[in-house]
């Protein structure tokens, strides 16, 4: 299927587990945001505080990124992995017995640290154990299926509202562990990464692996004796030239013009594919729902669902493309289209909310938005980063991306609110 292996298929299914738990994680503040029972029992009467409650998982996730590629280098790519799920674990137990505001407010803050560590591991573990000619596809599912969690968090979040009273955000906070719980059982079914493994000197494991995964089990295809060799002696390399401490390597990297560029891309991409638009639509959609004049929980949970179900579809035809369009191509596109469409969804707010047809227009751009990014930022978003940077920078590098992704994340769903709130349509 899709040139892929069935044992490839396997890893990617963990990969989409993995996501779905940062999605859900991520994405569960879009539902919480909607319940009314949520925002009584915590005093949330205006746009600073939901707006601080939403935002502060990215500051969790900075500082998570410090000690993420430490992380995944030293314990592996399953290692990370495992870690990030064990404490999305501990931010369960918190999110769903919180009583006061200060309770909730460090659950976000745990979630954005486990949040971090998955985005240094899986990435970074899908890249290094992908076929090379099916790379973009692999590493591009990574975040397609965040999408994946969202759903499943908006489709929790619209039963709960049956239970009534706390039970409604309760609910939805207790069943953040299923995805988690499902990272950690699926991780006795993959292997470790064979970069990995080989830089441990553990070099038969690391063969058995790519001859499972690249040559149908012959440890002597051709493809898999290249790659083996090609690691094997980058690696030795990377080693014979490695750094004593953090700051010569930091002195070397910044020596290097490519890798320069690199950090470069890495800086503008984080903060570019927080800037596109997406926290609006993700977290703030009521605030979107409420300028064209829907306030009923029922529509806006409705709605919230049935975007995300229509953003999984297209993010799938993008993961698809990416190998056959190139990455560039995608995000330049993507980019131009979601202005368009958040300008013409401006515009309708500001002219056409007194109508049915306005708001009904209004509704539609929700959904062209999504489709305009989930099929080019989406797929490409972290693994474009991942594929860029070489073994001995990779963890680290996704962790840097990430410290930046983070900082503008935090800016924007802080401010988004607040400027719904004051300025409205504009």
């Amino acid at each position: 299927m899709f040139g892929i292996s069935r044992p490839m298929m396997l890893v990617c299914l963990i990969a989409a587990l993995n996501c779905a738990s940062v999605g859900y994680d991520s994405s569960m503040m879009s539902s919480l945001n909607i319940s009314e029972q949520f925002k009584a029992r915590f005093g949330i009467v205006d746009a600073n505080t939901k707006g601080l409650l939403t935002a502060v998982q990215n500051l969790g996730a900075i500082v998570g990124s410090l000690f993420a590629g430490h992380i995944v280098d030293r314990f592996g790519r399953k290692g990370g992995i495992l870690t990030a799920s064990c404490i999305v674990l501990i931010a369960t137990v918190l999110h769903s017995t919180a009583t006061t505001k200060a309770q909730f407010f460090v659950a976000r803050i745990v979630v954005g640290f486990a949040k971090a560590i998955d985005i240094a591991s899986v990435p970074t573990y899908l890249v290094e154990l992908a076929p090379p000619k099916r790379r973009g596809f692999v590493a591009g599912l990574y975040w397609t299926c965040w999408l994946l969690g969202a759903i499943i968090s908006s489709s929790v979040g619209y039963g709960a509202r049956q239970a009534g009273g706390d039970w409604t955000w309760r609910i939805v906070c207790i069943c953040m562990a299923a995805p988690a719980l499902s990272c950690i059982f699926s991780l006795f079914l993959v292997p470790e990464s064979p970069r990995w493994l080989i830089s441990r000197g553990r070099e038969g494991e690391a063969l058995a692996v790519l001859a499972r995964f690249h040559g149908k089990g012959d440890e002597t295809h051709e493809l898999v004796v290249a790659e083996f060799r090609e690691i094997r002696e980058t690696i030795a390399f990377e080693k014979e030239n490695s750094f004593p401490t953090l700051g010569a390597w930091w002195k070397a990297f910044l020596s290097d013009k490519a890798n320069i560029r690199r950090g470069f891309i890495l800086i503008t991409l984080g903060m570019f594919e927080q800037t596109v638009g997406s926290n609006i639509i993700t977290f703030y959609l009521d605030d979107v729902l409420a300028l064209a004049g829907i306030t009923s929980d029922s529509s806006e949970f409705a709605i919230n669902l049935s975007q995300y179900c229509v953003a999984f579809v297209i993010a799938l035809v993008g993961i698809c493309l990416v190998d056959k369009l190139g990455r560039i191509p995608m995000l330049v596109g993507g980019t131009v289209y979601s202005a368009v469409i958040l300008a013409c969804m401006a515009g309708l707010s500001a002219a056409a909310i007194g109508s049915v047809s306005g708001r009904n227009a209004i509704i539609a751009m929700v959904y062209l938005f999504q489709i305009g990014y989930a099929i080019s930022w989406t797929p490409l978003s972290f693994s474009y980063c991942a594929e860029l940077l070489n073994f001995t920078i990779r963890a680290k590098g996704m962790a840097f991306y990430t410290i930046f992704n983070n900082l503008v994340g935090f800016f924007c769903q802080y401010v988004i609110p607040l400027g719904l709130s004051g300025l409205g349509w504009r």
